[in-house]
Parts: C-alpha cells; structure tokens; sequence
C-alpha cells in the first residue's frame, strides 16, 4: 500500500508537471526550457505536443546511455515509460485549456507564474514520491556525474543548450524564433526559486527540473 502511495504521488506529479506546461503554452510567452524543443518541434512539423514531448524526453533518455555506458543503470530504461506517460498527460492537459488566449497581455503574464508555481508543486510532489526521475532530470544528473560539476550549473548549462537547439530549429526550418519569449526566462529563473520556497512545506530536496 506504501509502494501505490508513493506511486500514485508519482502520478500526479507528474500531471501537475505536464500541467504547468499547458499552462505556460496557452500563456503564449514561451514555454519552460526543458520542454522547448518538443514545443517548438511540434510547432514546426504540426505534431501532437504531447507526442512530441514523449519522443524527446525518450532522446535524453538514450544521450544519458551514451553519457554513461556501463553505468547506465537498466532500470534506467523505465524512463521511457515515463517520457510516454508525460506526454500523454501534456496532450490532455493542453485539450483540457483548449479556451482562447486572452489577448490582454497582463493575463498571459498571470498565466505564465501560475505555470511556474504548478510546474514547482509538481516537481515536488513526483521528487517526493521517490521513484525514478525524469528523463530531463536524469540527463542532468548524468552530466553532472561525469564533470562533477555543481548541480545548479549543470541545470543552468542544460536549459540554456535545449533553448539554444529549440531557438536554432525555429531560425533554420522556418527562418524565425517560435516559441521562445520572456516567459521562457520566467520559467528559467522562477521554477527553482518556488521550488525553493515550497520545498520545506513538502520535506523534499529542489533537485527536479521544470
């Protein structure tokens, strides 16, 4: 029973999470870092986000394989699952706020916060349960392992890498940035900050990522 506690905890974490992100979308200020690239693929080539977002995160899972090789944990492959079961939840999350972008602008600036508080809450709850971690998670968890730099420059070097492709995928397929706008930086400087204000309420460590 303690096991499908910590597994339904799981769960809605990881919903809360996807939630945050279909809020951060329907803002229409950029979307969190972490989640750029499948954004912005999915964007681009017209592919379900939710789709989108399973395939990338499965990606970081086989860069941590080739990262870490003979210490790539089996169990590890279970990431997978995960990257499928996010994505899913992104795709109904973003059909649950199908309503219109509210054109005034300091509403999509409200929005955009309340994504970052939801994103927060929900990295807790999914760290709290104590299973595996996220496939974004995990590949700066093995990065940091093999530089053995500080966990909060290895976060701040992976954010500011997956903008960078998601900036770079829009410049070279349709010559213009999508997707990426001050809401992104919202999300890059504010997700660890809530986390951190939250954190002590939730008896977590703020080792997750938005």
């Amino acid at each position: 029973m303690r096991f499908l506690r910590r597994l339904l905890l799981y769960f809605l974490g990881n919903f809360v999470l996807a939630l945050g992100v279909s809020v951060a979308v329907k803002s229409d200020l950029g979307i969190t870092p972490v989640n750029s690239i499948a954004f912005v693929a999915s964007r681009i080539f017209a592919i379900d986000h939710g789709l989108m977002t399973a395939c990338v995160y499965g990606g970081y899972v086989l860069i941590q394989l080739a990262i870490l090789r003979k210490e790539f944990h089996p169990i590890n492959f279970l990431q997978i699952a995960v990257a499928m079961l996010f994505g899913l939840f992104v795709s109904i999350t973003n059909r649950l706020l199908s309503f219109p972008t509210p054109e005034a602008y300091w509403l999509r600036i409200a929005l955009m916060l309340a994504s970052v508080v939801i994103i927060a809450l929900g990295i807790l709850l999914y760290l709290r349960a104590n299973l595996l971690p996220q496939p974004a998670e995990g590949l700066v968890l093995a990065i940091q392992k093999k530089t053995r730099w500080k966990l909060h420059n290895v976060k701040l070097f992976f954010d500011c890498v997956v903008v960078a492709i998601a900036a770079a995928l829009g410049l070279i397929t349709v010559h213009q940035v999508v997707g990426i706008r001050e809401g992104t930086l919202i999300a890059m400087l504010g997700v660890g900050k809530v986390m951190g204000f939250l954190s002590a309420r939730f008896q977590v460590t703020d080792g997750g990522k938005g």
